[in-house]
């Protein structure tokens, strides 16, 4: 199949002109090609170096500036390199390496250089050879600008060579002698070779990479803030490249976090961080002591707390990222306190008996002269930053992050703070204080740090009454984001007290009120509630569902999203705690099975005693018994295979379809697997009923109102297919095999009728046909796959065929068509089937909406999307009165990732489809109306793109697959009015 496609590429793309004359010996043959729309050909790179040489005469700076842009330009676009192509891009090097030589402007030279090396690295060149010659080129250069770029070029082209190789050898002791340059950016470039070409692996290279390491520490020092810079940053990727660096250069680092610039200050902290994580127990002398020590990680942990207060904000962000990767056991757990108190420790200074002091006083020789007043103080009171474990400015490090007055080291501060927390019990109980503060922070992405963090250590605190004031009244943020925040927040969180449960569930139905499109958060909020904390709900189950000791109270209104939200806490409570079943009253019970009924992912399964109409009570089960629905599909499956009759397998597979049916919508564990089996089968009996048709041998009956059945069951059943195959997900190779192999027949078919019963072009169709042959193809034989009778033939025959026209293939497939089909699959009890659910609008208003004729009406839209595997082929359907359909597609921003499932029994965020939440406004706009008319919202995948070919003269819809059910709106353009 891939010679028949090659030869048709070819008859497609070039021709062959033969020309006769008689009498001549040799025949021309001239042979057009289509001109590549890649770019320029490699023949134009060296035309373009061969015009160089004029440029050498004249002296034309412009125009040969010009002429290597233009080079450059094609290196650019330059695709496929071949045999007579490199001897071109070889010469263009030669041609460039000459014209260095005698070109006096630095810049030109400079650009030549950079030619050079990328020529170098394209794919078949000697890489080597281009080094020699850069170096050669550099030996008599002078200008700085120049002597970097080739540095530069050589970088490029010794990061192609093997490590340690002889090459990174020759170029680390070249800039080693660059090094002595008086230009910064040449050092700085050195450095950067040192650091990433230097050999280290190997016992034959540690010496050598430990002396090349002192020397670098040695432009830490340099009058350039940008070599020192340059110098650190070495030492970093020598790090990263696994070369352990000594931790005698500490001191020297911590020294350069005075530094005046901050390029400089932000990689001394790296490097600061890296050697702490690396020698983390190794025992430094405090500065300005010589008998007090501490460990290498407690006194960086402290330097790079001090930077906290840097004047500069992107070094402040650092130190704030740097100190979040403090936790564990790296640091003990006093320093990390310690950032949460401005206080000075009360332990800060070493004390002495009076004994040691005495004896201190008279060994040292000193004695009070009198002439200075209090010269004999004792000596224990000394100034507190020569005698503290840690830095003032590591006192209150995270306090100052958090009242930074830029939001980026605020929320690098939130950050930071939840990931130490995570692991620190006790940090995390100081850090809450804090992060409640920062509910109330000025931006909103600082406050959403804040209440995800809060919610990701929630499993180590404990929240008290004057905390959770303080986290409730951040539901009154207008962004829904945050109060939804604050919803999987509160459900992840313990309360302490029965009154902290009691002021929360007062405050969600408070902003329920304020808010009515939070119900459904608020609801699974509460549903978390009564999970947790079951013995709090039990003292307020009477005050929540209205329950009087003598007095009968009138029964609430299940309707009423308020009730709602306390019967699926005190449901939730009851499942573990069944002392409060006994408190129910009748209308509870009641309103129970019709929750249960209604929203059975939110209230739980109890066992209750449902009261009967003549008074009696009886026990009954509401828990959900073990169904064996997974075994009764596969016996289903199993019988189908067993009937070889064509009348019996025709009744069962529609016996079989429905059943299916109606199973996928009784359990949601197997709805996937069902449904999917339901469409195949749906699919096979509608195949069968197309081949079983007489109009195929007769052209003019395809064209006649009977062939019109024809096609718009072809149509059917290619929609089903696509459906199969793109809404559904966690396919295995033998269930994507059957769908691939029926869509291919379907295909067939709509090709053989397109050419047979009608006068439309088939060259489109024929095209994706013979696509999906080859990818079938290739599929099938990647996963070692076995064909049905008819995708065999299909290959055997169209690798014979010379000219794979409509007509042709048409010809070759009808005989083809009538082969049995290949046997059902078992599907994976996994598969999932990708499905929306619009939550807002409800499209229950009796208003019309109304807006100006010609202008734009915006409509929000919240739904919930579950399995969708391809985001880019979403798109929001809008229909309106007169049949028009607009597809509008979603900004990336507005679809976010969920973890609400549709199925609580199983996680499917862990497949290859995700659930996601999409939030986004549709923009509608029309004509003039007279009255309100309905106009319908859908979700969609749009796979026009990649199965544009089905449909014809532009029509789409075959290619758009609904997810949900429209919800219908209603809106009413009014007429401009005219004013004066």
């Amino acid at each position: 199949m891939a010679a028949v496609l090659k030869k048709r590429a070819l008859a497609e793309y070039s021709h062959v002109i033969v020309k006769d004359e008689p009498g001549s010996k040799p025949l021309k043959r001239l042979r057009l090609l289509k001109r590549s729309q890649s770019g320029c050909s490699s023949a134009s790179i060296a035309g373009y170096a061969n015009l160089l040489d004029k440029c050498r005469a004249s002296n034309d700076t412009n125009y040969a500036m010009s002429l290597l842009l233009r080079i450059s330009d094609a290196l650019g676009d330059q695709d496929d390199n071949t045999v007579h192509q490199q001897e071109d891009l070889n010469d263009t090097q030669r041609r460039l390496a000459d014209h260095f030589s005698s070109e006096k402007e630095s810049a030109l030279r400079a650009k030549i250089l950079n030619l050079m090396g990328t020529i170098g690295c394209l794919p078949g060149q000697d890489a080597q050879g281009v080094m020699d010659d850069i170096v050669s080129l550099l030996k008599q250069e002078e200008s700085h600008k120049v002597i970097t770029q080739g540095l530069d070029a050589l970088l490029k082209l010794g990061s192609m060579l093997p490590s340690n190789s002889v090459g990174h050898q020759r170029l680390v002791a070249l800039a080693k002698q660059y090094l002595c340059d008086t230009s910064h950016t040449v050092k700085c470039k050195c450095l950067e070779i040192i650091g990433i070409l230097l050999p280290i692996e190997g016992t034959s290279f540690k010496d050598s990479s430990l002396a090349m390491l002192k020397l670098i520490a040695t432009y830490t020092n340099y009058q350039e803030p940008r070599v020192r810079s340059a110098a650190f940053n070495a030492m970093i990727i020598l790090h990263e490249r696994g070369l352990k660096l000594d931790p005698s250069l500490y001191e020297e680092v911590c020294n350069a976090l005075k530094d005046d610039y901050e390029i400089v200050r932000k990689n001394a902290m790296n490097l600061i961080w890296i050697l702490a994580s690396t020698y983390p127990d190794t025992i430094v002398a405090l500065p300005g002591t010589s008998d007090q020590e501490i460990r290498l990680a407690d006194d960086a942990f402290g330097k790079l707390s001090s930077c906290i207060n840097d004047l500069s904000m992107n070094v402040r962000v650092q130190a704030a990222i740097l100190l979040g990767k403090f936790g564990g056991n790296l640091v003990k757990p006093k320093f990390l306190q310690q950032t949460l108190d401005k206080k000075l420790m009360s332990n800060m200074r070493k004390k002495r008996s009076a004994h040691e002091r005495h004896w201190e006083s008279v060994t040292s020789g000193e004695w009070a002269s009198g002439k200075k007043w209090a010269d004999d103080a004792p000596r224990e009171m000394l100034d507190a930053e020569t005698v503290s474990l840690i830095t003032i400015g590591a006192c209150g490090a995270f306090v100052h992050g958090l009242e930074d007055e830029f939001m980026e080291v605020r929320s690098a501060s939130v950050d930071s703070l939840c990931a130490i927390s995570m692991t620190d019990y006790n940090f995390a109980t100081m850090a809450l204080e804090f992060l409640v503060d920062m509910f109330n922070d000025e931006i909103e992405e600082v406050r959403l740090k804040a209440i995800d963090s809060l919610t990701r250590i929630s499993s180590f605190i404990v929240l008290r009454e004057d905390q959770l004031e303080t986290i409730l009244g951040a539901l009154e943020d207008f962004s829904i984001d945050v109060r939804e925040g604050l919803h999987k927040m509160l459900a992840a969180c313990k309360l302490s007290t029965k009154g902290c449960l009691q002021m929360c569930v007062e405050s969600l139905l408070e902003n329920l009120k304020k808010y009515p499109e939070d119900k459904r958060s608020t609801w699974q909020c509460l549903q978390k509630l009564g999970t947790s904390h079951p013995y709090l709900t039990l003292p307020l189950v009477p005050a929540l569902l209205g329950i009087h000791p003598f007095l009968d109270l009138p029964e609430p209104d299940v309707e009423d999203p308020a009730y709602v939200c306390m019967l699926i806490l005190v449901f939730n409570a009851a499942m573990k705690c069944p002392n409060m079943l006994q408190l129910f009253e009748e209308h509870t019970l009641r309103h129970y099975s019709y929750l249960r009924d209604t929203m059975p992912n939110l209230v739980p399964h109890l066992k209750l005693q449902v009261g009967a109409s003549n008074g009696r009570h009886c026990n009954q089960e509401l828990t959900a018994a073990v169904t064996h629905t997974a075994n009764f599909m596969e016996a289903l499956l199993e019988r189908l295979e067993c009937a070889h009759n064509t009348k019996i397998r025709a009744e069962l597979l529609q016996t079989a379809q429905k059943t299916l049916a109606r199973l996928a919508n009784m359990d949601e564990g197997l709805s996937g697997a069902s449904h999917f089996m339901s469409m195949l089968i749906q699919a096979h009996q509608l195949l069968n009923k197309l081949l079983a048709s007489k109009l195929w041998t007769h052209p003019s009956a395809l064209a006649s109102e009977e062939g019109k059945i024809i096609k718009t069951q072809i149509a059917e059943l290619l929609q089903i297919c696509l459906r199969l195959q793109h809404v559904f997900v966690g396919h295995n190779d033998a269930t994507m095999s059957a769908v691939r192999q029926i869509k291919l027949r379907a295909l067939a078919l709509q090709l053989v009728f397109t050419v047979r019963g009608s006068n439309a072009s088939a060259l489109a169709q024929c095209e994706h046909f013979l696509a999906e042959v080859e990818d079938v193809q290739y599929f099938m034989g990647e996963k070692m796959l076995p064909m049905d009778p008819f995708t065999s033939a299909v290959l055997r025959d169209l690798a014979v065929l010379e000219d794979a026209k409509p007509g042709a293939v048409a010809r070759i497939l009808l005989p083809l068509t009538s082969m049995p089909t290949g046997p059902l699959p078992r599907p994976d009890i996994t598969l999932q089937m990708c499905s929306a659910l619009i939550l807002e609008p409800k499209g229950e208003a009796d208003t019309a909406l109304t807006f100006t004729a010609g202008l734009v009406l915006g409509v929000s839209l919240d739904a919930e999307l579950y399995n969708l595997a391809n985001m880019s082929a979403l798109r929001v359907k809008v229909k309106y009165p007169d049949q028009t359909t607009q597809l509008l597609m979603p900004c990336k921003s507005d679809l976010r990732v969920s973890d609400v499932v549709k199925n609580p029994e199983q996680n499917n965020n862990d497949g290859p489809g995700k659930n996601f939440r999409l939030r986004t406004t549709v923009l509608l706009s029309h004509g003039v109306w007279t009255e309100g008319c309905p106009v319908d919202l859908s979700l969609v995948l749009d796979l026009s793109a990649p199965e544009a070919s089905m449909g014809r003269r532009g029509d789409d819809s075959l290619c758009t697959l609904e997810l949900c059910k429209p919800v219908t709106i209603s809106i009413s353009p009014k007429q401009v009015k005219k004013g004066f």
